[in-house]
């Protein structure tokens, strides 16, 4: 049986973005062992060559054979890639253990991390927009219209270390060293939200005062539909589809921002694996965590792009997505990328 033109048309956009998807996954592989392998001063040579911590040689020899590097930069390549397509990405330089082991331990904490900070953020953005367009009282809305550029200003390690200093040094409810579970989670959840829920709060506010004097409103009141129900159903609706697209690109952002944050709160998540690697140049924990954030990424993205048309039919499906924008470009203009 035949199926229906719509739904191939659906199958047909949803292989070509998955095939971007790998795509981009693919060429940030190959961009990054460029930059660690290729270029001049590669890090796994100058671990066996360190004077302050030599290593005997035949565990120099075994290192060398390991990755190739008395091969071709080609043979380097083809060697790397035929590996992490069987799932072995290698050795830590610096502990010794296989990296893949060492990230996916670290991956719940910085998962969690994220799952919280992100839910705080749409919490947030969505508390500050609301009170910015329809809290009564100029004043009121004032200030909730100069939050967003407030929290873009502080940097997050200012936030982190003020929240540190008040919660735990200060009140003492939350420890500094010990992992409290759900607790020690809500100062770095908290932490990443304020930073990344500003961007979607513009557009937010954007949408909402552009919905909120659309016709349709008029429309629906005269129908008797209550002011609750006109906001929470309809305005909101159509002012978050712009928000959706941003919401994409800052849950991703999420991990990246981790690395900082793991650091303050002392977690030890990826972020903080990523900057134990970066300080030892341990290169295969450089290029696992670089290449897993990027699939992290792109798969977010790609979620995104999927959803989006079922949210906002208009979306044409059939045609190639337009180039993505910047989160600055999308705030700016309050439309979807």
């Amino acid at each position: 049986m035949r199926l229906p033109t719509a739904t191939r048309i659906d199958a047909r956009y949803v292989a070509r973005r998955t095939l971007q998807a790998l795509l981009v996954i693919a060429l940030t592989y190959v961009l990054v062992f460029v930059v660690l392998y290729v270029l001049p001063g590669d890090p796994i040579r100058s671990r066996i060559e360190n004077p302050d911590s030599p290593l005997p040689q035949q565990d120099a020899d075994k290192l060398l054979q390991y990755y190739g590097l008395d091969k071709s930069l080609p043979e380097q390549f083809l060697a790397y890639s035929g590996r992490i397509l069987q799932g072995d990405f290698g050795y830590s330089l610096r502990t010794g253990l296989p990296v893949h082991e060492m990230i996916l331990d670290a991956l719940p904490s910085t998962l969690a991390l994220a799952s919280l900070a992100l839910a705080f953020s749409i919490l947030l953005s969505l508390a500050i927009s609301l009170a910015a367009v329809f809290a009564p009282g100029e004043t009121v809305r004032s200030f909730f219209h100069t939050l967003p550029g407030l929290f873009l200003s502080v940097p997050t390690f200012v936030t982190g270390l003020l929240l540190l200093y008040l919660f735990s040094f200060e009140l003492g409810w939350v420890s500094s060293i010990r992992d409290e579970g759900f607790k020690s989670l809500v100062l770095p959840a908290l932490t990443l939200a304020l930073a990344v829920c500003a961007p979607i709060a513009q557009v937010l506010i954007q949408g909402l005062e552009k919905a909120a004097n659309a016709p349709f409103v008029a429309t629906l009141r005269a129908q008797g539909n209550t002011a609750s129900r006109i906001v929470g159903v309809h305005v909101l609706k159509n002012a978050a589809i712009p928000a959706i697209t941003l919401l994409g690109l800052t849950a991703a952002e999420l991990l990246a921002g981790s690395v900082v944050t793991e650091i303050i709160f002392n977690r030890r998540g990826i972020g903080w694996q990523t900057e134990q690697a970066v300080t030892y140049q341990d290169s295969p924990v450089v290029l696992f965590v670089t290449v897993l954030v990027a699939a992290i990424f792109t798969t977010i993205n790609l979620v995104t792009d999927l959803v989006y048309p079922l949210i906002d039919p208009r979306v044409d499906k059939t045609t190639p997505a337009a180039p993505r924008r910047s989160r600055r470009q999308v705030a700016e203009s309050g439309s979807p990328a």
